[in-house]
């Protein structure tokens, strides 16, 4: 497994996903929630395979409560030195209540709360990677977000301030504020907007420890092209075309997802959750196993499917209703 350095930490190329330990998630997650055995066998095949980090959130159930009980127990961990990197996400849910006069000392309320909800679900003392779970809110209260991530950091109850988002715009505003050096975002061979914007490259420049989610297109990327429904029909003949590619070039789709987005200098870690033990394996044999591709095919990505609709590519809007 490879790792990359960030604030001290070494992150694993490979950063297990969480949600699906906490709820149900996913387009072709067919298992449903596993039980807290099935879980804890995840994790522990996870840490067996070289994974140290996991993404995780106070808003995925039980998410992060699976994942303190785990860690907190060490013989669920075989060496005395294994220390996980957790990266979990907090929303500011501010509604109505605080008035503007209150507003600055009402979300240091809210995300001291949360903070101190996911340290205790975690069993930790200090959160490696804390990121903002809504992107959206930092339009309202960036200011005020990045300031109370400052003094997060400067009291070490955090370790990285980072925000996840869903697009170009948000990740622009995200850069205003300095405190933030990590983000999460969604990228796959189907979705370019990062690259062709320049984003990427700029987050890169700029020492921004980049986690790339959604690499699979929340499973999409293994539904049969001729059994999509909804206005998810319209991937048919995207999906057609790059098991087209992958078959020309004699890989398999996953390993083709992967490689893609794991060979890009500006990716730190990619983000893939598991809804059983060997979803792990066959994960982490891609990251170790697959070649690197040929740039002929990154070119080939990069125009084949250059004009995919927004409504394939954000998966909030997918309808799958006939």
């Amino acid at each position: 497994m490879e790792y990359t350095k960030i604030d001290g930490y070494d992150v694993s190329k490979y950063t297990l996903g969480t949600v699906q330990l906490g709820m149900e998630y996913g387009i072709a997650n067919k298992a449903g929630k596993p039980d807290l055995t099935r879980s804890f066998d995840i994790l522990k095949t996870a840490v067996n395979e070289g994974v140290n980090t996991f993404d995780t959130s106070l808003h995925y159930g039980e998410s992060e409560k699976i994942l303190g009980k785990f860690f907190f127990d060490k013989k669920n961990i075989a060496s005395t030195v294994y220390k996980p990197v957790i990266c979990t996400k907090f929303k500011v849910d501010v509604k109505e209540r605080y008035l503007d006069a209150e507003l600055e000392a009402g979300i240091e309320k809210i995300m001291r709360e949360c903070v101190e909800a996911s340290m205790q679900n975690l069993k930790i003392d200090k959160i490696p990677i804390y990121m903002l779970h809504d992107p959206k809110a930092i339009y309202k209260y960036g200011r005020i977000i990045a300031s109370v991530m400052k003094k997060l950091k400067n009291e070490n109850i955090i370790g990285t301030a980072g925000v996840s988002v869903y697009n170009c715009e948000e990740a622009c505003e995200m850069l205003k504020y300095d405190v933030f050096e990590a983000i999460q975002l969604p990228m796959n061979i189907f979705d370019s907007r990062f690259i062709k914007s320049g984003l990427l490259k700029q987050l890169h420049q700029k020492e921004i420890a980049v986690f790339v989610r959604s690499i699979f297109l929340q499973g999409l990327f293994f539904l049969n092209p001729n059994e999509l429904k909804g206005n998810l029909k319209d991937a048919r003949k995207y999906l057609l075309m790059l098991n087209d590619l992958a078959e020309r070039e004699g890989i398999s789709v996953p390993a083709l997802a992967l490689s893609y987005i794991r060979d890009m200098d500006e990716v730190a870690s990619i983000v893939i959750g598991a809804e059983t033990p060997e979803q792990v394996k066959q994960n982490a044999a891609l990251f170790n196993n697959t070649p690197k591709i040929k740039e002929s095919i990154v070119n080939d990505i990069s125009h084949m499917f250059d004009d995919i609709p927004e409504h394939i590519l954000i998966p909030s809007m997918w309808n799958l209703q006939e």
